[in-house]
């Protein structure tokens, strides 16, 4: 699955990230995304980051 950060750069599972606000970095683990549509998506906390606990929103 693919969704859109803030800037609107694409990103996937398998991209490396930075939280926002914590400065944590990671590789997106997941996106879940499952009956979804592509604003839910970018708005709601849909990605599992590695090395990071909780659920992240693209956004952040």
């Amino acid at each position: 699955m693919m969704t859109y950060d803030r800037n609107r750069n694409a990103i996937t599972t398998g991209s490396r990230v930075m939280i926002s606000g914590t400065g944590h970095t990671g590789i997106i683990k997941a996106i879940e995304s499952e009956g979804l549509d592509a604003g839910q998506i970018r708005r709601g906390k849909t990605v599992i980051v590695e090395g990071c606990e909780g659920k992240f929103a693209p956004s952040n």
